[in-house]
């Protein structure tokens, strides 16, 4: 959507209930910068398409065919002829939505809250690509330590599967979150729920070496802030940097399958469950508020256990 909204006094009124509506959500329900700013995108656009596309300059004219009306909108949203959101975003951009409207009828800002009755895009979830251990261990293999960044990105992939992290919590990992006597780190997840989390003795042996013979040249700037994982400027590795050393790294392995940051989250939980732990000892490791999210990898494990079985059971 590339027209700007029309600077109307109603229209930054609205505009400001939803900066007030985003301090509530970042000082009231503590939620992170990165889901504030993606509410900001997701409902300052819905803001913009009720303006001008349908000329609402006030909270209580919005109906419910004025959200299905954009809802339609957003998922027809093509760039040279390809849909470039998935239905798996649109239900995001609703929740946001949503949540926007409860917020203003709860405040009396709306007789009404017109996005109830506005059902989520069902959706098939879809099994996320995952490395077995031997590709695991073949891409750390790979990786040649004697290269400018070398020691620091073997860290990075070795602790992304051995503690099964989201990319968020890596880069915001500070070296006050590391108790490497106990064997154990503090994570920092969505929400800033806190959670305790064990690493493995290669990942242990991996971020001692990036600590004792990398990092120090990292942070030769002082612009370190106590950050654990730095970038050549010596300051916190960005998302897209993050998403970089996975992809230079991958790339080694001559896959077809789709591997990203979330990859090793995916492995780390499967072959937890592969090894025979507990649903919910892996929901607590990965920080799931609800287990149902968890059990996306009982599928996965369900698919290996009938690899197992064709393959062994003398009648498979």
């Amino acid at each position: 959507m590339n027209h700007q909204i029309k600077q109307t006094k109603e229209t930054i009124n609205m505009l400001n209930e939803l900066r007030r509506y985003l301090a509530f959500l970042q000082f009231e329900k503590k939620l992170s910068i990165n889901t504030i700013n993606s509410y900001w995108l997701d409902l300052k656009y819905y803001i913009e398409f009720i303006s001008i596309d349908c000329n609402i300059s006030s909270f209580k004219k919005i109906t419910v065919n004025t959200i299905r009306k954009y809802m339609l909108f957003i998922s027809k949203y093509t760039y040279e002829n390809q849909k470039i959101i998935t239905n798996t975003s649109i239900n995001r951009k609703l929740s946001s939505l949503k949540s926007f409207h409860r917020y203003l009828f709860i405040n009396n800002l709306s007789k009404v809250d017109p996005s109830k009755i506005i059902k989520s895009i069902k959706i098939i979830q879809k099994i996320p690509d995952t490395l077995s251990v031997e590709e695991i261990n073949l891409l750390l293999e790979l990786i040649n330590l004697k290269k400018t960044n070398g020691i620091r990105d073997k860290s990075v992939i070795s602790l992304l599967y051995s503690c099964g992290l989201r990319v968020s919590e890596l880069i915001n990992l500070n070296l006050t979150h590391l108790y490497l006597d106990e064997d154990i780190i503090r994570v920092i997840g969505k929400g800033n729920k806190e959670r305790i989390v064990p690493i493995g003795k290669r990942a242990k042996y991996d971020l001692l070496n990036y600590i004792d013979n990398k990092r120090p040249e990292l942070s030769r700037k002082k612009e370190s802030k106590g950050v654990l994982f730095l970038s050549n400027r010596g300051k916190s590795l960005s998302r897209k940097t993050a998403w970089n050393i996975i992809k230079i790294h991958a790339e080694k392995l001559n896959s077809n399958k789709s591997i990203s940051p979330h990859t090793f989250r995916h492995s780390f939980a499967t072959h937890l469950l592969e090894g025979g732990a507990d649903l919910r000892v892996v929901q607590e490791l990965l920080g799931h508020s609800n287990i149902s999210t968890t059990q996306i990898y009982t599928h996965i494990d369900r698919t290996y256990l009938k690899e197992v079985h064709k393959q062994f059971h003398p009648r498979g």
